[in-house]
């Protein structure tokens, strides 16, 4: 069941439910071993993501192998931001600059030292076991998207240390930036088989229909973060609106689901208009196989926000320090 969505996939049946599982103890195993999660507080929460059942939807024709480098992806780009979003000690925007500069070290300047914290370590190991198969253009565009998403969260950092309040329409423009879709959807290159089509013509379409993809993700993981964020005092999509439209946040809820529909059919005219582009034969082809790619991670992340036990509030004491 999707959260406020009739949009995406039913659930995995018998046999992916198993998958799932085998994949998330694959991660966990992962993760322990990498020392990304700290201690058993940590590997609970991890285990309670269900990053495998993501996955499985994400790349759901991949071998079991592309599976788990997916949901292992998947659960450093979580974990790091948890340690940033959802930690309860105070984030000073010199700690996320200096873990991030470090996080960068390991996809531009050759690894993680043998001394680097379990992030690091996690980056590394997933770095080398993805970028050698893929080009120098998909190695760019990664490192320029996880640098944007580092520069954006710096700046997140910096204004919750200023108090200062983001508008509504700075807001979504930030969102789309610190959710992360942008390096994940680069990763699905890679893992699902489908790499960026050289449609001539199609840059902006392309470049357009990723920003879509990223404004459901984001959107949606605020429609389902909402109560935990109010907790925590957190700017969130629902109580931005809601601040800046005088509404109440059950109003300002409904407005956001709006808004999210409504991006998630941008996202299919998107979807069409770059497949309709595309001559017929190989291009279209490549095209076809990437934008596929992108809308199983769309309907994936609608439906595992609206299973994933990550934003519980049970998980909201005992944290560890953002760069711990």
């Amino acid at each position: 069941m999707l959260v406020e969505s009739g949009v995406g996939p039913a659930g995995p049946g018998i046999p992916g439910v198993v998958r799932a599982e085998k994949v998330g103890a694959t991660v966990l195993a992962w993760a322990r071993d990498l020392r990304l999660v700290a201690d058993a507080f940590e590997e609970k929460r991890l285990v309670a993501m269900r990053l495998g059942e993501f996955a499985g939807l994400t790349v759901p024709g991949a071998s079991a192998c592309e599976v788990e480098l997916t949901a292992q992806w998947a659960a450093f780009i979580c974990l790091v931001d948890d340690r940033f979003d959802r930690s309860r000690v105070d984030v000073h925007p010199e700690e996320v600059a200096s873990l991030f500069n470090r996080l960068l070290d390991v996809i531009t300047g050759g690894g993680a030292a043998g001394s680097g914290s379990g992030m690091e370590q996690a980056l590394d190991d997933l770095w080398r076991r993805t970028a050698p198969r893929m080009s120098t253009p998909w190695r760019e565009r990664f490192v320029a998207d996880y640098r944007d998403f580092a520069l954006a969260t710096r700046e997140e950092a910096a204004d919750r240390a200023d108090r200062l309040r983001l508008g509504f329409s700075d807001y979504v423009l930030r969102r789309r930036r610190t959710i992360t879709a942008l390096p994940m959807a680069d990763i699905l290159e890679c893992t699902a088989g489908a790499p960026w089509p050289g449609l001539l013509g199609g840059e902006d379409l392309m470049k357009a229909l990723r920003l879509a993809a990223a404004d459901v993700a984001g959107w949606t993981n605020d429609l389902v973060s909402a109560e935990d964020d109010l907790r925590e005092d957190r700017d969130n999509l629902v109580s931005v609106l809601g601040r800046e439209r005088g509404c109440s946040l059950s109003s300002a809820r409904e407005q956001v689901t709006t808004m999210r529909n409504d991006r998630v059919r941008d996202f299919h005219a998107l979807a069409a208009s770059l497949t309709a582009k595309a001559a017929p034969g190989t291009e279209r082809d490549g095209v076809r196989r990437y934008v596929t790619a992108l809308g199983s991670f769309v309907a994936a992340t609608l439906h595992w926000l609206g299973v994933t036990h990550r934003f519980d509030a049970r998980w909201s004491s005992g944290r560890p320090g953002p760069c711990d």
